[in-house]
């Protein structure tokens, strides 16, 4: 057949061209525009015809002359313009369909919608009443009202008129999901506009594309005919935007005000309404047309047409958006936030070495072993051992010595960093796993040896970059994996930091010389910043690098850096602004993803999602978590106690060879540091 395609570059209407074509029918589009006629292609259907000029002068377009058609489709609505010009535009629809060249039109497939419905019943089939008042509606329904009642009254008795009415139609190009069903909330959840258990009936483009084209090629045997497109298994309001939060980010959760608070609404919008005299608005019906817990039963549509009306509506919508299905993943396992094994439930069988005994090991990983119920053997080496050993209370430090051989099991590389490379060759033949305390080294050379060493062993070399297991990081995960985020775009990096020459570290108050800023201040929120970078194996990014970019740095009267600005670009990009020298503490990390953003705050450990619009609240959300986090530093300090278990999970991780320290691997990292590097040459120096 010959079909003539209305309004083709309506969002309902993508891919049914093609659709029509793999039916065998040869179709011409039409839409809005100067009058004329060219050739385009469409996915799956080249040189499709398309003409276009004024939709209420179709009859004199004469680039329409060369029916006749057989069937016409009509997908125009004009959501903009009122009712009076919608029912202008298919009143010259009919015109053209009654009197084009050679014959009148022999069936016209018309796209309407469930919302025609009344509102009032409580089982919406295909013979069910069709509301008359469009005013009873919203601004769309009323004019899919409109334009229904119009068709039935004027459509030739000899032409064939079917009325599909879809439910909502999900498809790739969607812009708002929720729209006219929820609002979001400050506080990042989502109230539902009516009653929570009325059904939204769905469908998919896919599916409404099959029917018309079913439709065009088996004309109905009767004159009138009216087909509903729904899921038998569609679900309630609440459910739907449940699935919203889950797939597409909107809010953490939904909430609902209970139908008689709506009614009372809805009386007292009407009776304010008519107050200022502008009861032609009918907020009571419109209103109330949301609270009715109706059914939707398609079954003699879905026997018409010879297909099933079921669709996969939770993956239709998450596919619906843009940039949903991404590949960031998850640099870390969920269980990194479980709970931390009870004392004595893990115990490290074999024994556990130290190279380097400094103030970490004192205050990190020998109450981490404890917490972890370790009881084993600790061997420890120092440069400076008689030093060590007099604030190592029962262990004994030995000094290293190329004779050194460590026990075998788990050996923590913890001398100062520029040390770090010379242990590979103590450790060359040695088995079991290794920890290397961050950063791993300094200079692209040794991280080449590094990864050449990591290459030679069977087990594993990890790097404590422990914030990446720190409260608030962790709480971020979980949110992630909880709430889709979509694709990441952007993170920012803002640290700021006292002054090097402060440190109580002797060798680290020399900034340039140690590279104090940038390889020890800076390089645990760089690293969470790039948290999602290059280098995860499974992803298009595997053998990706980051690439630097507007890189500028300041140096203080005396030498030392004072600032590091600059970019790193993987498939996402990364804006830093390091400072170091008077001024308060601070660092924070925000990311900006396709449906939210996130910001982590250190000094004390924060996370904020903000999923609603930017608000007051969003900011006394922050400002709130902070105070409780300060708070709990404070007890901390009170009770001679930490609350930072960081170093204990990634310990337990490390014991257990688990999924959530993979990202930590000398191979998983060496995009990061190459990064690391690049920086620092640009800013100090090879």
């Amino acid at each position: 057949m010959k079909v003539l395609l209305c309004g083709h570059r309506s969002f309902a209407a993508r891919g049914l061209i093609a659709a029509l074509r793999r039916a065998g029918h040869d179709v011409v589009a039409f839409s809005r525009g100067p009058v004329g006629q060219c050739l385009e292609d469409f996915p799956d259907a080249p040189a499709v015809p398309v003409v276009t000029g004024p939709i209420e002068a179709m009859l004199e377009n004469p680039h329409l002359a060369a029916g006749p058609f057989d069937t016409v489709a009509n997908y125009i609505l004009l959501k903009d313009d009122g009712v009076e010009k919608n029912l202008a535009f298919i009143a010259a629809l009919l015109r053209f369909c009654r009197e084009q060249a050679g014959r009148p039109v022999q069936h016209l497939v018309h796209i309407s919608s469930i919302s025609s419905y009344k509102a009032s019943l409580r089982l919406v089939d295909e013979s069910a009443e069709i509301e008359t008042v469009p005013e009873r509606k919203g601004n769309y329904g009323s004019l899919k009202v409109a334009t229904d009642q119009y068709l039935l009254q004027h459509v030739p008795a000899d032409m064939k008129l079917t009325l599909i009415r879809p439910g909502f139609v999900l498809g790739a190009g969607l812009v708002n999901p929720i729209v006219g069903t929820a609002a979001r909330l400050p506080w990042n959840k989502l109230i539902v506009i009516g009653n929570g258990k009325s059904i939204i009936p769905m469908t998919t483009r896919e599916v409404v594309n099959e029917a018309v084209a079913r439709v065009v090629s088996n004309p109905p045997t009767d004159n009138r005919e009216v087909l509903v497109l729904a899921d038998p298994g569609s679900p309630t309001r609440s459910q739907f935007l449940d699935v919203c939060c889950r797939e597409l980010g909107i809010g953490t959760g939904v909430t609902s005000l209970p139908t008689p608070l709506w009614w009372l609404m809805a009386v007292g919008g009407e009776a304010f309404a008519r107050l200022i005299g502008q009861g032609k608005l009918q907020p009571y019906s419109k209103l109330t047309a949301r609270l009715a817990r109706q059914r939707f039963d398609s079954a003699r549509s879905s026997q018409r047409l010879g297909m099933s009306l079921k669709v996969d509506w939770c993956g239709a919508l998450r596919d619906s958006l843009e940039k949903q299905n991404h590949e960031m993943g998850c640099p870390q396992a969920p269980e990194s936030d479980g709970p931390i094994p009870a004392q004595g439930s893990l115990r490290l069988t074999e024994p556990v070495t130290f190279i380097g005994f400094g103030r970490i090991v004192r205050q990190k990983y020998l109450p981490g072993l404890k917490k972890l119920g370790f009881c084993g053997q600790i061997r420890a080496f120092d440069l400076n051992p008689a030093e060590a050993t007099a604030e190592a209370n029962d262990v004994r430090v030995e000094p290293i010595s190329g004779a050194m051989v460590p026990a075998s099991g788990l050996v923590v590389i913890a001398s100062p960093g520029p040390a770090h490379t010379e242990a590979i060759e103590l450790l060359r033949n040695l088995p079991g796993v290794l920890l290397v305390e961050k950063p791993l080294c300094y200079a692209k050379s040794e991280l080449r040896d590094w990864s050449a060493f990591a290459a030679t062993r069977p087990d594993p070399i990890y790097v404590c970059h422990n914030y990446r297991f720190k409260q608030n990081v962790r709480r971020m995960m979980s949110h992630l994996a909880r709430f889709n985020p979509g694709r990441l775009h952007h993170a920012e990096l803002q640290f700021q930091s006292p002054p090097a020459a402060n440190d109580s570290v002797p060798w680290l108050r020399d900034e340039r010389g140690a590279r104090t800023l940038l390889m020890d201040y800076a390089i645990h929120f760089l690293d969470i910043a790039c948290l999602f970078g290059p280098g995860r194996p499974g992803t298009a990014d595997e053998t990706a690098h980051w690439k630097i970019g507007d890189l500028r740095h300041e140096l203080t009267s005396s030498g030392q850096t004072e600032l590091i600005e600059g970019r790193v670009q993987g498939h996402y990009s990364v804006h830093f602004l390091l400072r170091q020298g008077f001024g308060p503490r601070r660092a924070r990390v925000r990311f900006c993803f396709q449906n939210y953003s996130v910001s982590l705050g250190f000094f004390p450990d924060t996370f904020v999602a903000c999923m609603a619009d930017d608000n007051p609240w969003v900011h006394k959300a922050e400002a709130a978590e902070s105070r409780r986090a300060t708070l709990r530093k404070i007890i901390d300090k009170l009770r001679n106690r930490d609350s930072d278990d960081s170093h204990v999970r990634l310990l337990a991780g490390v014991a257990a060879r688990s999924k959530a320290v993979e990202g930590l691997t000398v191979g998983r990292l060496a995009p990061f540091y190459e990064a690391l590097f690049g920086i620092g040459e640009l800013v100090y120096g090879h």
